[in-house]
């Protein structure tokens, strides 16, 4: 089967079931018996009780008829009217009083409705007297008992009604508390036992529908439960084969729908991991491709000038000067692309720690100014600086922040026109460096802070590509955020959120 749990579920309920069934229906048959035995017995006490009180009140009348005896007396023929039993009254002359025909009718009555036939029953004494002699010594025992004054009840085989009888004795007594007669009721317990077992009859009937009904219901409520542990581990075969668009989408409000979610949330988890791990290997791909083109340049130069100079091509001294310039600036370019490599590496790595320290950000921001005023001469462009404050105090690494501000710096006089303005503005918590240089088209903005990303043009051609990189990774380790505007031909704003300020004891962090 293929659903091994559902039969698994349904088999052992079904075993439930059944050792159920057998538990109950031993018990029931048991106390069931016993039960109806003791009612049985209670029913003959008192029926007994109710003849030997019916006896004892019409002494009188029966005394009068001693001659003939109770047996034909119509008193007998009362008795077995009002009772459904087999009557015997043994009187003080030990004469056993049965109407015959009756017990007679009664018993083939019983044998016909248990057995679907009758047997005659065997020959009897006519003579009262000698029926009595005739009666197996154990009941006349009981009966001796009768007549010194005990009740009797025994279950046994009686010859004479040839079956297993239960057989109750109550004795008779007359006005002066002398006992008369011994009055004796005999009912077949084959009955009592046709009645258990035609309850237990229906009991396992019952049981038996239960069974079925249970098995059914069993094969549906494990369907139900195994149908979305099927879906969930057909789902999870197609995660293992890296598809992480399968979804198992079961509402259920139990455990198996919390399973089913948290595999949901692990296969939507899995797909974004996926997807940074492409991302991740086209990066690296274009970081190699892009490392590898920003190192041929100058490798390839620094070869050509060398061969040139070692295979005598050029021998004029000025020439000369001029390779070996020119060598020098490319092996520049180089210690600035490898250096901008292992600090964007550093920096990158969570592991590797950066000396923080509480500081005045104002400080940071006028030292970067004055920095880059020099190098703003050249083209002329004016660098002022508008802070709201004098201090604005947290924690940071003094060397990181001003590498920070002076790449944004460099970039802005790089990209600005000669007689142009830079402005560096402090207000609140934010920090902008405003130029009006070429700006950048609106689709390379989003990724201005790519590594490798740069401008192919004339005035970014000395440019690795990897300072605004720099930079983001010195702003995500400091807590700032930051934000690039940019227009082309009007201009380009970087926008610096600063962490809140920290309070330092002794310095009021909140001074304007």
């Amino acid at each position: 089967m293929k659903n091994k749990i559902a039969f698994k579920l349904t088999l052992y309920f079904s075993a439930v079931l059944v050792v159920f069934g057998l538990i109950i229906g031993g018990v029931f048959y048991q106390f069931f018996k016993e039960h109806t035995m003791e009612l049985k017995k209670s029913s003959m006490m008192r029926q007994a009780k109710r003849i030997a009180t019916a006896i004892s009140n019409n002494l009188p009348i029966l005394e009068q008829n001693h001659g003939e005896g109770i047996a034909k007396s119509n008193f007998m023929n009362f008795i077995d009217d009002i009772n459904q039993e087999i009557v015997w009254v043994v009187d003080s002359e030990r004469n056993l009083n049965v109407n015959k025909e009756a017990m007679r009718r009664r018993m083939e009555q019983r044998q016909k409705h248990h057995h679907g036939e009758h047997r005659p029953l065997p020959p009897q004494p006519t003579d009262p007297q000698e029926a009595y002699a005739k009666l197996p010594a154990h009941i006349r025992d009981y009966v001796e008992k009768g007549f010194a004054g005990e009740r009797f009840q025994v279950e046994e085989y009686n010859a004479w009604l040839d079956g297993f009888m239960l057989t109750v004795g109550e004795p008779v007594y007359d006005k002066q508390g002398q006992v008369k007669a011994v009055v004796i009721l005999h009912s077949p317990v084959q009955g009592l036992r046709d009645a258990t077992w035609d309850g237990l009859r229906i009991l396992l009937i019952s049981l038996v529908a239960a069974l079925v009904l249970g098995i059914i219901l069993s094969i549906v409520l494990s369907w139900r439960f195994t149908k979305p542990l099927n879906i969930m581990r057909n789902n999870a075969e197609r995660l293992a084969e890296r598809d992480y668009n399968a979804r198992n989408n079961i509402e259920q409000k139990d455990e198996v729908g919390e399973l089913a979610r948290t595999l949901d949330v692990l296969a939507e988890r899995l797909r974004l991991a996926d997807d940074e791990s492409q991302k991740l290997e086209k990066l690296r791909r274009e970081f190699i491709a892009n490392i590898s083109h920003e190192l041929r340049t100058p490798v390839t130069v620094i070869r050509g000038s060398l061969e040139a100079l070692r295979d005598g091509v050029i021998t004029e001294p000025a020439e000369v000067e001029e390779f070996h310039e020119q060598m020098y600036k490319e092996s520049l370019f180089l210690q600035r692309l490898i250096n901008d490599l292992l600090d964007l590496s550093r920096l990158q790595n969570t592991d590797f720690p950066i000396e923080k320290a509480p500081l005045n950000f104002c400080d940071v921001v006028q030292d970067a100014v004055r920095g880059s005023r020099r190098l703003g001469m050249e083209k002329q462009i004016e660098i002022t600086a508008e802070l709201d404050k004098e201090i604005y105090m947290l924690n940071g690494d003094y060397g990181r922040l001003r590498q920070m501000l002076m790449i944004f710096l460099h970039n802005s006089i790089k990209f600005s026109q000669t007689d142009s303005s830079i402005l560096v503005r402090l207000a609140a918590d934010k920090l902008q460096i405003i130029d009006h240089g070429s700006g950048m088209k609106a689709e390379d903005v989003p990724y201005a802070f790519e590594r490798f990303y740069k401008a192919r043009n004339e005035q970014n051609k000395s440019g690795s590509g990897l300072g605004l990189a720099i930079a983001k990774q010195i702003a995500v380790r400091h807590d700032m955020e930051l934000l690039l505007e940019s227009e082309q031909g009007q201009g380009t704003t970087i926008t610096v959120r600063l962490p809140k300020q920290i309070k330092v004891e002794g310095q009021d962090s909140e001074q304007a």
